[in-house]
């Protein structure tokens, strides 16, 4: 090594070891302070320095920013979180609550859909007062099992604490049979409401994979047949009252039939829709409905980018 070099690396050694500043090195090293810069320059362009940046949230940023880039969206946002998959899913609430706030200033109508990972999203937003807000269920929501997670429940409890209006969607979210359904939607109320639906400017909807987990399997909806009928027609994701194939494109089945709600092709046509989801199982729904170009904001955790 010549005296240039060691001159490099004593320097690069004071002021990235040692913290010590580029006025004393050049006092140390006998020359004057842009002469140290200098050497502090030429010491990272040569390799004498590498600097990585370890931080896991400036890491996070470049994973998002790389994944909005491939997928040509408006905006992707990672969970840090690693703990259990309730944490995680925690997590994804915590920031579609963060993103969605900042969103609602300039919104009017926001749509919602059903599931726990918008349980979440609900739980973690602020008290805040947006009264030119309106709430709008996006799937039927009067179920009577585990109400919590249902979307009338959600939208009454997000108006509380946006101090807003909201409307509710006067049926369930799966009818008993094709004939209810459609007795359902000769209603007047639910005619206006699915229209209030297509209406919104923004629409907060979760994701699930219907053969290995989704709102509508925790519910016990499916039947041994339903399950059977989604292999065999290669279902591999769903989202509000729509289950889709590998391509991204709608599947009809007898389960869909029945459900009723904002389909994906009205969901298209939303100017702004956010997709919450958690959990590994659910990235190759994200990835395939990715090619329909149905989705602008993505809010995700860690294992499910990691695949993406």
């Amino acid at each position: 090594m010549n005296s240039r070099d060691k001159s490099l690396v004593r320097a690069a050694l004071l002021y990235y070891k040692e913290n010590v500043n580029q006025t004393e090195i050049a006092k140390q090293l006998g020359v004057s302070r842009p002469t140290v810069a200098a050497m502090l320059k030429e010491a990272v362009n040569r390799g004498i320095v590498k600097i990585s940046i370890q931080d896991s949230e400036i890491m996070n940023f470049e994973q998002q920013d790389r994944l909005a880039k491939k997928y040509a969206l408006n905006s992707v946002m990672i969970s840090s979180a690693s703990g259990s998959a309730h944490e995680n899913k925690e997590a994804v609430g915590n920031l579609c609550a963060t993103f969605i706030e900042d969103k609602l200033p300039n919104i009017k109508r926001l749509g919602i859909g059903w599931g726990t990972t918008l349980l979440e999203f609900v739980e973690a937003a602020s008290y805040r007062n947006f009264e030119q807000l309106a709430i709008v269920p996006l799937i039927g929501g009067v179920d009577v099992s585990d109400v919590k997670t249902h979307s009338n429940h959600l939208a009454f409890i997000l108006s509380q604490k946006y101090n807003c209006k909201v409307d509710y969607f006067y049926a369930p979210a799966v009818a008993e049979s094709v004939e209810m359904k459609q007795t359902f939607e000769k209603s007047k109320f639910i005619a206006d409401i699915i229209q209030k639906g297509k209406e919104v400017e923004m629409a907060i909807v979760s994701m699930g994979n219907p053969i290995e987990s989704s709102s509508y399997q925790e519910l016990g909806y499916f039947s041994d047949d339903d399950r059977a009928e989604m292999q065999e027609k290669n279902v591999v994701g769903d989202l509000l009252t729509t289950f889709f194939d590998e391509e991204g494109e709608s599947v009809d089945t007898h389960f869909s039939q029945k459900m009723i709600g904002i389909r994906l092709q009205d969901l298209a046509k939303i100017p702004e829709v956010v997709v919450v989801a958690s959990g590994v199982e659910k990235a190759e729904s994200i990835q395939k409905l990715l090619k329909k170009n149905v989705i602008d904001h993505l809010i995700i955790d860690s294992s499910i980018a990691a695949v993406l």
